[in-house]
């Protein structure tokens, strides 16, 4: 059984407040639980195989949910799972879902039921030489078109025609690829994050995703996270504790090595993807905006805060493109956490300058866009009592003193962004 989520007034304006904190990352993770059970019953429907195959799955996930929930909602609720479910569930209302893509319902089942501790044995689709394991692993099958995986006592086995051989868990070896996880303490407040470069259903990005990272890169990504995580909870504690409650998956993106890039896939909660940052402040400072999109891409699933009939576009300094009403609350909502993280390492930043030139620019872009949002009759009731406790946040971004010739220049480079995306969209 699905639930059915409302959205209280505690939840929409702690959202609004621009922190969440971790109990609120935990309700909007738990209302993606009920998200991807929803789809994975429409996928259900569209089954291609002989019913009783797609009913042995819907048993075992049944049966993982009864034995313990909590652990097998977890599992559901991972953001690999979110995203096949998604990916595969477009397809199948145009008609073009594969069974390859159906069929991962069984890796689905079989981390479900590994999490819950049910014992099953399941057969597995391979895709591209492999069967995938969403927050798991990948594990190399060669020519083989399917492989058994058993499930007994939580420990996972997998058998491709040549015997069953045990799954080595985070051990790397030249059979499976396991997901590496980023790990941190600091400040008292302790974090892991998978950092996927297996998964095939990690796409969906203006990049495409890396492939497997060597393990020396892998080691410079670590370390850069260790340094961030650092300069986050010393200056951001609260927003460390949301991002540890709730960011569940980083997945690596190509980049072209002259400008670090990240996205939020509306869809997907507890999951973005980027390129690696230049230094552990641009990493700090982009853990705090892409969890933004993703709580409140999370928050609209339960509630909508725009009117969807509102056609005009608008000025967005963060963008090039008029942007909807729906894409510019998105960024304003980002870019209030982006400028209070600036505002906060202010004072450990190498670069005071730098930092300080960031946040006069990122409090006042959301300033001037939450106006437009507020004054564009286009909000609904619920939208209204958000931009209005978002005001107050803001507000008090605006009230923080900063040496005049840095506002200044802000207010002047705002002005010259303004005047140019005027004289792009009039030629359009």
């Amino acid at each position: 059984m699905t639930e059915y989520h409302r959205c209280p007034e505690a939840l929409l304006d702690g959202l609004a407040d621009s922190r969440g904190g971790p109990g609120l990352s935990r309700a909007l993770a738990e209302a993606q639980v009920s998200k991807h059970l929803l789809l994975i019953a429409g996928l259900l429907r569209e089954w291609p195989g002989p019913a009783a195959e797609r009913d042995r799955l819907a048993g075992a996930i049944q049966a993982a949910r009864a034995a313990a929930p909590e652990a097998a909602a977890r599992a559901l609720g991972t953001p690999m799972v979110g995203a096949w479910a998604a990916i595969a569930g477009r397809a199948a209302e145009r008609g073009r879902a594969e069974r390859a893509d159906l069929a991962h319902l069984a890796a689905v089942a079989v981390i479900t039921c590994a999490a819950a501790g049910v014992d099953v044995e399941l057969t597995v689709g391979a895709r591209d030489g492999a069967v995938a394991l969403p927050g798991l692993g990948r594990a190399v099958t060669g020519d083989a078109a399917t492989a058994r995986i058993a499930v007994i006592d939580r420990t996972l086995t997998i058998d491709t025609g040549h015997g069953p051989v045990a799954i080595p868990g985070d051990r790397e070896t030249g059979h499976w690829l396991p997901v590496r996880r980023l790990r941190a303490t600091s400040g008292g407040i302790g974090v892991e994050i998978a950092l996927d470069d297996v998964d095939p259903y990690r796409h969906g990005y203006h990049a495409p995703p890396e492939p497997r990272l060597s393990q020396a890169e892998f080691d410079r990504w670590q370390e850069l996270f260790t340094e961030a995580w650092r300069l986050l909870t010393d200056c951001a504690p609260e927003r460390a504790a949301e991002i540890a409650a709730g960011l569940h998956t980083l997945v690596p993106l190509t980049g072209d090595g002259r400008s670090a890039r990240s996205a939020t896939i509306r869809h997907v909660f507890g999951v973005f993807g980027l390129t690696r940052p230049a230094g552990a402040a641009d990493f700090a400072v982009t853990l705090v905006h892409e969890y933004q999109h993703a709580k409140l891409s999370a928050l609209l699933d339960v509630i909508q805060l725009t009117d969807p009939d509102d056609g005009r576009r608008y000025f967005a300094p963060w963008r090039t493109d008029p942007r909807p009403l729906a894409g510019l609350l998105q960024g304003v909502y980002a870019f209030a956490g982006v400028a209070d993280t600036w505002r906060a390492l202010r004072d450990t930043h190498a670069r005071r300058d730098s930092a300080e030139s960031r946040f006069a620019d990122a409090r006042l872009q959301v300033d001037r866009s939450l106006a437009t949002l507020q004054a564009s009759g286009a909000l609904t009731p619920d939208g209204e009592r958000f931009a209005t406790r978002l005001r107050r946040f803001v507000d008090s971004l605006l009230a923080v003193p900063l040496p005049e010739p840095v506002a200044r220049r802000a207010e002047q480079r705002h002005r010259e962004l303004l005047e140019r995306w005027s004289a792009a969209t009039t030629t359009r």
